[in-house]
């Protein structure tokens, strides 16, 4: 009872105790930050002097000298060193030879970049005016001394005059606002006008900066507008002003600090200083404005031109002003300059060290990133290959070669040489040069090996391994679209696939730059010893080098110096994406907000107030300022990847050896393996942490969780903001409750959308949890010295442990059994017998046989000594070592190095494409009621509000449920197929799918061998023959018998047991006395038996190994005469046969027997039995294409659906499964190396015209997927290997199976196919082109019917003045005609295709644009033309109430009638329809609700009059799209109909 009361109270005081801790951090902050504000105000009057100062010294020349001190060190900056000429090298030499004379002084050298002396002393035996008077003296003797600093130098990082300014303009910020607040004298509204003016306005903005300096510009307008505000009673532009300079000294203190300590090594002592300026060029066209500068550009011009209509119209100047006032777009540009800022701060903090911290304010507008590779090295040497010549095994030169450079440094290895270790020798050639490369260099070092004898044995590549962090950086760099030109490096060999373009070594970087900024790119540059690249680039990233480098000066040339090691570099390009989402989400609330403004300040407030009419600009600011500043401190907590630790070549070392190594590198030591940098968990994490892990509490404090993020993430829709300003809208002009009910439907729409998505969640997390890979781990820890014997007693000695193989380290020992999945990469360490099927990681379908034997220089699906994550145990048994785990993996790797691919924009974003193009129309309908009922005397209110009705019933409240519900439906009924949709969002694509990437093995075929064909010497036969029994009963003879219940021990033994077994070959008089199982070197597996004809010996195996050992042939005909001499015509004849099978992508097995005088063979007896055999034929085997794939591909090739068959197995292979499955082109097949080969333009071509590809890594298939982007097609991509996750994730649909091996596949996916029968694409194919054809249809609905209510609505303000219907009228007409009849249709099963449908497939913005335009031309008139007509019988009536009723009810009747007319069969159709007209009586009908929405009760007469115009417009609308077609040109509807033969059930 104690125990549970107290664990009560401990549960129930977490929470209290996770807020205590949080009050707890909050007031350590106020502390801390009370601290710094006390030290600022101390230095505030030397600041403010400081900034006085800077401000009178602003423009083109400069008279203030930027100088630093610290540690013994001075930077001085020197008039006269600005160019290269004798004046400016004559003053260098004298300012070092004068310095270096000084006492205490240790060196002095000149930094041309920046134009300063740089000078290392004794601290306290010089003093800094010393100097300053040497250099002051120097400039006047040579006649520089009235020289003026170039002005447009970038500010050094420790120069304190930026964050002066910024100290004077919170002052003047603070000052006013405690004017403001104090409100002593009347405001003076329009007194901040000029200011807002000269801020908004680019052109005048860059004319101040350009006359004063970006920072004296910057805060002589914060000063003016402090001013302004102050007088006007402006408090929150002042408080936005103070928030960003608040931000800016952050950001200026954070470059300091980081200055002050990497100071040394920037500099070093002397020798890092270039000693001749690089010029920073003139860049060739001006630098492309990005999302800010366009938005800011276009509303500011859209506010001169209001204020000026307002001008015109109410000749009114303090109206004109005050519109001016209302619509600056302060958003932009607030936005990202908080998160430049926090990223400035943050990057400092990491060790970036910003010599041009406005650089930060262009990363929002690189298009590409070019990076020197080597950047991307590491420090260790690496042997790269070998090439043996002469009677040695490789793996014994590699061993040695390998222990020679692991006992060298780089630097060492950069020098003459020769290098030896352990008597083996390595030396350069004889006709190398000393001063060649070292191992760092692009090609590497070649190097000779001779043995301890001096005997030469070889040759070697030497280079370097990669950084750890090498592969983040390129995926990084690739993010968000971003292209990447990569340099060709030895290094970096297996990340060049992954660079959109490979520059050749020797490509001069500085042109390159060039060349891309012409085109219209903005460069970012990365590299370690390029300055005049650097200089050229729009974003110049220097990484220091490493130590194997050397000193270097290249780094003064760039704008952010990073390094050495590459955490920082991560994290520049990480920000470049975020950076690019933040502008553009910043200037859409800029637009947002001037819209707003605009409208706050036309409809006008009771009484006029400049404040209320600027809340919507400073309230966009508030939230773009927020936003900018959380998105820098996400970015900030963002761990560090994993670094991949690759140098080892594992599969180059023996066995002991890898175990030597892992114990050097502290596999054992119990070290940490390196991890990422993790953020301390604030304190509303910690309260949730604690909420669930209380029992009850914890379930509803997780699934509520995971509901409000599954929201937030349908919140992002693109039409959620758009609904959001049409809420807003309404609020502005006085409808609070329109306002609410627009709302309601986006926050219902996000709660339905939430819930669908956390569900599929749900249903994925269970799928992957039943994919759990567990490990046998073995309990044993080898010492260092560890030895054969010590391996050979491992395997019956050791006890095992069942673990997750999560819980594997690198450096333990595994077990490994049939049936088993590899659950990390491992160095095998013993084997027996061991075959894998490694299909997922290289596609070829045949099984790996493995061995322990290092095999150096191998490729991944030729590393024999090596088994890899998610790869399946066929037979055998092995013990290996964990050498990798995780992301590390090659599984990993395929995974995760693809950049991470677009968020779906799902049906929503291709509509919300459609309404930006349709915007302009809105506007256009609004606009025209406003004016319209200005012109007949309306009050500007009441016509503004007339005008915002018809802008939010243009607006499709009902789209982002119905466009929902549609995906939704459409995932529920693919799940009857075994289909689970990851997304709803994605099944919009498949509907316009126009290629299909297939994966070969596992995808199209089922992975596994079977007997194909047989064949003899006098022709083919087919297995079902009698001739090809015979011979498959005698190979089933040859196979060893599998276990009771289990399969054979290898994959051909099965097959041709499986066809044994499916053709039904008796063989009851076989008595089996021996058996010799197959095993690689021998190439054969033999058994012997008795018969009632006597003794038999059966055998099969490779052709080249049965031949040898035969001397005869039978013919293929039973019963024929007997054997035949095996001459040199027949064995010829035999290699021909054993060609063409393997030709065709066969595996081709002999099948030979002779008699036997006794069959009782001793094991030892039985292989010398194995000789004068008599050939009997050859069983053809492939892997198995799986049933109704060849009919699946037909139809999709009829459907219009173009088929693409991407594999890793041999091209033969590949071209004949292609041909078997029937894909047009499969004797043209393409290699990954052909397509390495060809340029950009070439290569895409390539990949258009070709079906088939063979060879290909997973680089090669995210290329391959890539290019078809590029190309304009939509692509799906199929797979269920390791290999296939990277592209499959890329993709625009990405398709993964459900096997055993595929969990990155299925992770990586869009849909996981549970079944992976083909023609379950099919069915997904159908799926989405359905849901395409259920939107158009509801779209129909939507945009038509918009269409004529605005239509309506313009035509009854034209004719009478004022709008017949309001706000509340229109989104009841949309909720009866959208939403519920348009729900009804989005849902319904699937209809066949009809005459006139579109195919499905290509651009969905054009096929709804298409659609939309024949529907906004019939149904938009048809329902305006209803609606209009009874609203104008209701006018004779006299009562304007009456008239607008029956208006409304024509327009819900026309609507109504048209959606019956579309699909009259559906059941659901009906009911909504018959509810919609239920509903729409019974409020019209009902007093006190009819006058809520503005109607009055209808006679019979009225209604008669209502159904009448109704009925008459729907007959009209049924008939027009008949009239059109006739003088239209027929479709194309042979695809739809091809894929579309009946609906989906229902």
């Amino acid at each position: 009872m104690l125990t549970s009361l107290s664990r009560v109270l401990e549960l129930a005081s977490a929470p209290a105790r996770a807020l205590a801790d949080g009050a707890s951090q909050a007031q350590d902050r106020v502390r801390r930050g009370g601290q710094a504000a006390f030290e600022a105000v101390g230095e505030l009057p030397s600041d403010l002097a400081e900034a006085a100062s800077v401000l009178a010294d602003g423009g083109a020349g400069r008279r203030r000298r930027h100088v630093w001190s610290g540690e013994g060190r001075a930077h001085i900056e020197v008039r006269g060193l600005c160019g290269r000429s004798p004046q400016a090298d004559t003053l260098c030499h004298a300012l070092t030879a004068a310095a270096r004379a000084l006492r205490s002084v240790h060196w002095a050298e000149i930094n041309a970049t920046v134009g300063q002396l740089v000078v290392g002393y004794e601290q306290d035996g010089l003093d800094l005016d010393d100097l300053l008077a040497l250099v002051e003296r120097l400039e006047t003797e040579h006649g520089t001394d009235a020289d003026d600093f170039p002005g447009g130098r970038p500010l050094p990082p420790y120069d304190t005059a930026p964050a002066a300014l910024a100290k004077m303009s919170l002052v003047s910020d603070c000052v006013g606002i405690a004017f403001a607040a104090a409100r002593g004298l009347k405001p003076l509204t329009m007194l901040p006008l000029p200011v807002v003016v000269t801020e908004s306005q680019p052109r005048l903005r860059r004319l101040l900066e350009n006359r004063l300096g970006r920072h004296q510009a910057e805060t002589a307008i914060s000063l003016a507008g402090a001013a302004a505000h102050a007088l006007a009673h402006g408090v929150a532009p002042l408080a936005l002003d103070a928030c960003q300079r608040l931000s800016q000294l952050a950001e200026f203190r954070g470059r300091q600090e980081v200055w002050a300590r990497r100071e040394h090594e920037l500099v070093g002592d002397g020798e890092q200083m270039p000693a001749h300026l690089t010029p920073r060029p003139a860049r060739p066209v001006p630098l492309p404005d990005g999302e800010v500068e366009k938005y800011a550009e276009r509303i500011s011009a859209a506010g001169v031109l209001g204020a000026g209509a307002v001008l015109a119209w109410t000749r009114n100047a303090a109206k004109s002003a005050q519109a001016v006032l209302a619509t600056p777009p302060k958003a932009a540009r607030m936005g990202r300059e908080l998160f430049c800022a926090r990223l400035g701060r943050d990057l400092a903090d990491a060790g970036v060290v910003p010599l041009d911290g406005s650089t930060l304010r262009v990363l929002d507008r690189v298009t590409v990133a070019v990076i020197d590779s080597d950047v991307l090295c590491g420090t260790r040497p690496r042997l790269m290959s070998v090439q043996v010549a002469g009677a040695i095994e490789e793996a014994e030169v590699w061993g040695a070669a390998q222990a020679v450079v692991a006992a060298h440094t780089p630097q060492e290895l950069a020098g003459p040489g020769p290098w030896a270790h352990d008597g083996w020798r390595l030396q350069r050639p004889a006709l190398a040069t000393t001063d060649s490369s070292g191992p760092g260099g692009p090609e590497g070092l070649r190097l000779e090996v001779c043995d301890p004898e001096g005997q030469w044995w070889g040759e070697v590549v030497v280079g370097v391994e990669l950084d750890p962090l090498a592969e983040a950086v390129v995926t990084a760099a690739r993010a968000g679209g971003t292209r990447l030109h990569l340099t060709a490096h030895a290094a970096t060999g297996e990340l060049l696939p992954w660079a959109d373009t490979v520059l050749g070594a020797d490509t001069c970087l500085a042109e390159e730059v060039t060349a891309l900024q012409e085109r219209g790119e903005v460069v970012l540059l990365v590299s370690a010893d390029n300055p005049r690249a650097l200089a050229a680039a729009d974003v110049g990233v220097a990484v220091l080098p490493h130590a194997r480098a050397g000193h270097t000066a290249a780094h003064w040339s760039a704008d952010l110096v990073c390094g050495p090691g590459l955490a920082s570099l991560w994290r520049v390009l990480n920000a470049v994406d975020t950076a690019r989402t933040v502008s553009r989400k910043a200037a859409h609330l800029a637009v947002g907000g001037s819209a707003l403004g605009a409208l706050v300040a036309a409809a006008g407030s009771r009484p006029p107030m400049v404040a209320l009419t600027t809340t919507p600009v400073y309230g966009a600011a508030f939230m773009a300022q927020w936003m900018g500043f959380s998105a820098g401190r996400r970015l900030a907590r963002e761990p560090l990847p994993e670094p991949r630790l690759r140098g080892e070549p594992w599969h180059a070392l023996g066995a002991v050896e890898v175990l030597r190594t892992l114990h050097r590198r502290g596999a054992y030591a119990g070290a940490p393996e390196p991890k990422g940098e993790e953020p301390s968990p604030g304190w509303l994490v910690r309260g949730y942490d604690a909420l669930s892990g209380t029992p009850g509490l914890g379930a509803a404090a997780r699934g509520t969780a995971r509901l409000l993020r599954a929201v937030r993430e349908e919140l992002r829709d693109p039409l959620t903001p758009v609904l959001a300003f049409g809420a807003a809208a309404s609020a502005a002009v006085g409808s609070t409750v329109d306002s609410a009910l627009v709302g309601g439907v986006m926050v219902g729409n996000g709660l339905i959308s939430g819930a669908q998505r956390m569900r599929v969640e749900e249903a994925m997390r269970k799928l992957l949890l039943a994919e759990q890979v567990t490990a046998c781990r073995v309990e044993w820890t080898p010492d260092a010295g560890v030895t054969e014997a010590q391996l050979a007693a491992l395997r019956e000695t050791a006890a095992h442990t069942t673990v997750s193989s999560g819980e594997l380290r690198v450096g333990e020992v595994i077990a490994l059994r049939d049936g088993d999945v590899v659950p990390a990469d491992a160095r095998l360490l013993w084997c027996d017998a061991l075959e894998v099927d490694e299909s997922t990681l290289t596609g070829e379908s045949v099984p790996v046989g493995k061995n322990p034997h290092a095999v150096p220089g191998a490729d991944l699906a030729e590393r024999t000594c090596m088994v890899y994550e998610g790869c399946t145990v066929l037979t055998g048994s092995a013990y290996a070592v964990v050498v990798a785990t995780g992301s590390q993996t090659e599984a990993g790797r395929a995974a995760e190095l693809a950049a991470e691919a677009p968020r779906p924009t799902g049906i929503e974003g291709h509509l919300a494409h459609l309404g930006r193009i349709a915007l302009p129309a809105v506007g256009i309908g609004g606009a025209a009621v406003t004016a319209l009922g200005l012109l007949r005397g309306v009050p500007v209110r009441e016509a503004l509000a007339s005008g915002v009705a018809v802008a939010v019933a243009a607006v499709p409240e009902g789209l982002p449920l119905v466009a929902t519900m549609a995906q939704s439906a459409a995932a529920h009924r693919l799940s009857r197929y075994g289909i689970l949709t990851r997304s709803a969002r994605v099944l919009e694509a498949l509907g316009r799918v126009d290629v299909v990437c297939y994966d070969k093995t596992g995808t199209l075929t089922e992975g596994r061998l079977s007997v194909t064909g047989v064949a003899f010497l006098d022709g083919d036969e087919e297995p079902s023959g009698e001739a090809g029994q015979h011979l498959l009963g005698l190979a089933a003879r040859a196979c060893p018998q599998p276990k009771e219940g289990r399969p054979a021990a290898h994959a051909t033994d099965q097959a041709v047991l499986d066809a044994v077994t499916a053709d039904a070959f008796p063989d009851v008089d076989w008595q089996l006395t021996r058996e010799l199982p197959f095993e690689a070197r021998r190439g054969y597996s033999a058994s012997a038996g008795k018969t009632p004809e006597g003794g038999v010996l059966a055998v099969k195996g490779a052709p080249e190994k049965i031949l040898e050992r035969c001397e005869a042939v039978t013919p293929s005909a039973p019963g024929t005469a007997g054997p035949v001499p095996l001459d040199a015509a027949l064995r010829r004849k035999a290699r021909r046969l054993v060609d063409r099978l393997g030709g065709q992508g066969l595996r081709v097995l002999a099948v030979a027997e002779r008699p036997l005088e006794d069959a009782s063979l001793t094991a030892e007896e039985l292989p010398e039995q194995v000789t004068g055999l008599t050939l009997r034929g050859f069983l053809a085997i492939s892997d198995t294409p799986r049933p109704g794939a060849s009919e699946t591909l037909a139809h999709l090739r009829e459907a219009g659906v173009r088929v693409t068959m991407i594999t890793g197995d041999h091209p033969t292979t590949a071209g004949a499964i292609a041909a078997r499955l029937g894909i047009p082109g499969a004797d043209a097949v393409v290699t990954g190396a052909e397509l390495d080969a060809l340029p950009e333009s070439q290569r895409i071509a390539k990949v258009l015209e070709s079906a088939v590809f063979a060879r290909v890594s997973p680089e090669h298939k995210v290329r391959i997927v890539k290019d078809l982007q590029r190309a304009g097609r939509v692509v799906a991509m199929t797979g269920d290997g390791v290999n296939d996750a990277a592209a499959i994730r890329l993709a625009d649909i990405g398709i993964g199976l459900s096997a055993p091996g595929s969990r990155s596949a299925g992770a990586a996916a869009d849909l996981v196919l549970t079944d992976p029968s083909p023609e379950n694409m099919v069915h997904a194919l159908l799926e989405g082109r359905a849901l395409w054809r259920r939107v158009r249809d509801a779209v129909g609905i939507l945009a038509g019917g918009n269409a004529g209510e605005v239509a309506f609505t313009v035509l009854g303000t034209a004719l009478s003045g004022r709008a017949p219907l309001g706000t509340r009228q229109l989104l009841l007409v949309n909720l009866l005609t959208d939403m519920l009849p348009a729900l009804a249709l989005a849902v319904a099963p699937g209809r066949p295709a009809r005459e006139g449908d579109a195919a499905g497939t290509g651009h969905a913005a054009d096929s709804l644009a298409r659609e939309l335009g024949r529907v906004l031309a019939v149904r938009g008139t048809a329902t305006a033309l209803g609606a209009v007509t009874a609203w104008q019988l209701g006018r004779m009536s006299g009562r304007a109430v009456r008239a607008n009723t029956m208006g409304l009810a024509a327009l819900v009747g026309t609507q109504l009638g048209q959606t019956l007319a579309t699909d009259w069969r559906s059941p659901l159709v009906l009911l909504t329809g018959a509810a919609s007209t239920v509903v729409l009586a019974g409020v019209i009908q009902t007093p006190g609700v009819s006058h809520f929405f503005g109607c009055t009760p209808l006679g019979p007469v009225a209604w008669t009059t209502v159904a009448t115009c109704s009925t008459a417009a729907t007959v009209a609308a049924a008939l027009a799209p008949g009239l059109l077609a006739r003088r239209a040109p027929a479709p194309d509807t042979g695809a739809a109909a091809a894929l579309d033969p009946a609906p989906a059930p229902a």
